[in-house]
């Protein structure tokens, strides 16, 4: 995780999204209990993870990982993992489409001129 900088990884079995291990899976319940390194990622994995498909609008999959508490979430095309999103990808995105809105009002403002 280090290597990659990520925070989260999914974990795959038979095909489908058998679970996620964090960096913070990784302190509150390996290093803080004082297991071995050895220990198998099974044993500290959330089971049974929320997954949003790859067409899940940018809105609903910021409510899901909301309502679950969760700054990742494996993205699936078919119950077949094809990669995760972040909180931070999706707000930079809202954020970019934001100041692409903000730029077509101020260009429309100087050719408009002032509302009223």
């Amino acid at each position: 995780m280090a290597d990659a900088r990520v925070g989260a990884l999914p974990v795959v079995e038979d095909d489908h999204v058998a679970g996620v291990i964090t960096d913070r899976d990784l302190v509150v319940r390996a290093m803080a209990c004082g297991l071995s390194p050895r220990v198998r990622v099974e044993a500290m994995m959330s089971t049974d993870p929320v997954t949003v498909e790859a067409d899940t609008p940018v809105q609903a999959a910021m409510h899901a990982m909301h309502t679950i508490r969760a700054r990742h979430l494996p993205v699936v095309d078919h119950g077949q993992l094809v990669g995760m999103v972040s909180f931070d990808d999706l707000f930079c995105f809202i954020t970019g489409q934001l100041g692409e809105l903000a730029a077509v009002v101020d260009a429309t403002r100087k050719v408009s001129g002032p509302f009223h």
